[in-house]
């Protein structure tokens, strides 16, 4: 992404890169519901299906299963 930029002739700090990968990847798509209070294909934040899931795991419940979700640029920036 760095070389992309670089030949246009822009500089951009390697943690704005990091930030928005970041937010790129932020997204899940569920594809088991288990015992969570999540819906099939349901595109849920990547902290909130962590918070779920480890909630379900300490009551020996069953976790979802989800699918990272790689959102563009824009679609990624309207989410937050």
């Amino acid at each position: 992404i760095q070389e992309v930029y670089r030949l246009q002739g822009v500089n951009i700090n390697d943690k704005h890169i990091e930030v928005i990968v970041r937010q790129m990847l932020r997204w899940v798509k569920i594809r088991e519901v288990g015992d969570t209070d999540f819906l099939m294909e349901e595109q849920v934040d990547r902290f909130r299906y962590e918070d779920e899931n480890r909630r379900v795991a300490e009551n020996s419940g069953q976790t979802a299963v989800g699918e990272p979700l790689l959102l563009g640029i824009t679609k990624a920036s309207l989410s937050t």
